[in-house]
């Protein structure tokens, strides 16, 4: 009978450690995002869902999910808010969240967000930049970057900087989901946030262009690894090799969704288990000089300035 009980205690206490970590997983969709999070309390997220339905419908029915917690289209862009359609045809969805820019070169960003209006139980919500999302009292949730105001565009640039960025803060790590955010808005969050964008863990902006990954950002989050969400042979060329390079200069360790999914880990308080990447345990890079990033290759797009005028108006409160 004790020897039951000491059976039944352990597979407990796995059962609890395990609930008590953060999870992230990359789902490899293509080219395009989607990031699936099991937190601490066991609520789950998914952050957009890459430019078709089945590998996110595939991954999800998987792992058993049938309800999601929190669902973030970070911006109107298909490679994003396509496989939505399909989550939120087959699962139950309690919350959506979402940038207030329209895409007047897209037609399905809209239908994703009349299937949340008309899902029974499903909030829509709005974040601001600068707040918190009350997702899991141990976990800090901070919205950086983010656009609140209406507005309607078909330019790329401007809805790719309008994108929710949040940061996932857990027993002293961090990980950053930057979405499609181009270097302007990059270096304005540096001025904004400051050692706020530490991070060990970074989902690599705009799927490894060389429009993103800065080096004054990279600066800022200081990360250990870095994830690129990319499909093989794209046409754009992602991951360019510039970023690839500057990443790597900033000390990070670089993984891509080219061959399959990517899942990180950080572990509960005082378990003694270090940070895994793909189950295999996170390594300390050396830091190296940083590469010359020269602001005229990137020169500055005026469609940046109402987010970045957001994100001082959020420093300022």
């Amino acid at each position: 009978m004790k020897k039951l009980l000491a059976c039944f205690a352990v597979i407990v206490f796995a059962a609890s450690a395990a609930r008590a970590q953060l999870t992230a997983d990359f789902i490899n969709v293509g080219q395009g995002d989607s990031i699936y999070l099991t937190l601490p309390n066991g609520h789950n997220v998914l952050i957009d869902g890459g430019p078709s339905g089945k590998p996110v419908y595939d991954f999800l029915k998987a792992r058993g999910v049938t309800t999601i917690d929190h669902v973030v289209l970070t911006h109107p862009h298909s490679d994003h808010f396509m496989g939505l359609k399909t989550v939120f045809r087959y699962f139950q969805v309690k919350n959506f969240y979402d940038t207030r820019v329209e895409n007047t070169d897209a037609d399905g960003d809209n239908t994703v967000r009349q299937m949340a209006a008309q899902m029974p139980g499903c909030k829509t919500h709005h974040p601001e930049t600068g707040s918190n999302l009350n997702w899991d009292s141990r976990v800090t949730v901070k919205v950086l970057n983010t656009c609140t105001e209406a507005q309607s565009t078909g330019k790329s640039e401007e809805i790719n900087n309008c994108s929710i960025v949040l940061r996932f803060y857990y027993n002293g790590h961090g990980i950053l989901m930057t979405s499609d955010i181009e270097a302007p808005i990059e270096n304005a969050m540096t001025k904004i946030f400051k050692s706020g964008l530490q991070s060990t863990y970074l989902k690599v902006s705009h799927h490894g262009s060389k429009t993103s990954s800065a080096p004054k950002f990279l600066e800022r989050v200081q990360p250990r690894v870095a994830v690129i969400s990319v499909g093989r042979d794209n046409d754009y060329g992602h991951p360019h090799q510039e970023a690839i390079q500057r990443l790597m200069e900033a000390g990070a360790q670089v993984f891509t969704t080219l061959d399959g999914d990517q899942s990180l880990v950080i572990p509960a308080p005082k378990r003694g288990v270090e940070l895994m990447v793909n189950g295999e345990l996170s390594l300390s890079p050396v830091l190296v000089p940083q590469q010359e990033f020269r602001m005229e290759d990137h020169p500055y797009d005026p469609a940046d300035a109402a987010a970045m005028q957001q994100l001082r108006e959020a420093s300022a409160q």
